[in-house]
């Protein structure tokens, strides 16, 4: 189990105990018009978990990889006195919603690729998963079924290469395809598994950005 100083878990007890306002979550439904009530508490238990990634991570350079959790965040700034009471006592700090677009050509680029992987990385930590699983913040678009939502694998299942599957990004290919193995070796023979077995697995902007 991960150790946790005291300021930490205190931060964290913050975000898991928020509630939305309720004009934030209105404000989302009428965005997102369709969604239902119980895809809408979805959105919000993986929002907590991108603000629990920047509790315990404070200087982690994030990449938020949800349309939904993205436009939950964008309402919650719009409230802003609540939003930087919630920051102080979360974060400690105002966690600014920098889009993409406001980045430099490198910084965009990191954000799509070293910073994604990285927040894969740490949303598997926080939700305890191993290997090849999704973690919610990562299949909540696919799972809620958000207008424009993003679509990933956890690995595509190919070596020395990347197998392309439409509308999805392998995140286990971000970085480089690896060493090719050796043989006559053609790929996986069964179906490619997306978030370890969709809905299942653990109980653009980043940290300012995507």
């Amino acid at each position: 189990m991960m150790f946790l100083h005291r300021g930490s878990a205190r931060r964290l007890a913050v975000v898991d105990a928020y509630q939305f306002p309720s004009s934030v979550r209105q404000r989302f439904a009428f965005v997102h018009e369709g969604i239902s009530p119980q895809d809408t508490r979805k959105v919000e238990d993986a929002t907590r978990q991108w603000f629990r990634l920047a509790a315990r991570h404070p200087k982690a350079k994030l990449s938020m990889p949800s349309v939904a959790v993205d436009a939950m965040w964008h309402e919650m700034v719009l409230h802003t006195r609540e939003y930087q009471e919630f920051c102080d006592q979360a974060i400690g700090h105002f966690l600014h919603h920098q889009p993409e677009s406001a980045m430099s050509v490198e910084a965009a680029a990191a954000n799509r690729v070293k910073n994604l992987q990285a927040t894969f990385r740490l949303a598997q930590e926080d939700e305890g998963c191993e290997g090849h699983v999704l973690p919610l913040l990562f299949r909540v678009d696919r799972e809620t079924g958000v207008r424009g939502g993003r679509r990933y694998l956890a690995d595509c299942g190919g070596r020395g290469q990347c197998f392309d599957v439409a509308d999805a990004l392998c995140l286990t290919h971000l970085t480089g395809l690896g060493k090719a193995p050796r043989g006559n070796w053609k790929g996986p023979s069964g179906p490619m598994a997306e978030g370890g077995g969709g809905g299942g697995g653990c109980a653009g902007c980043g940290g300012g950005g995507g």
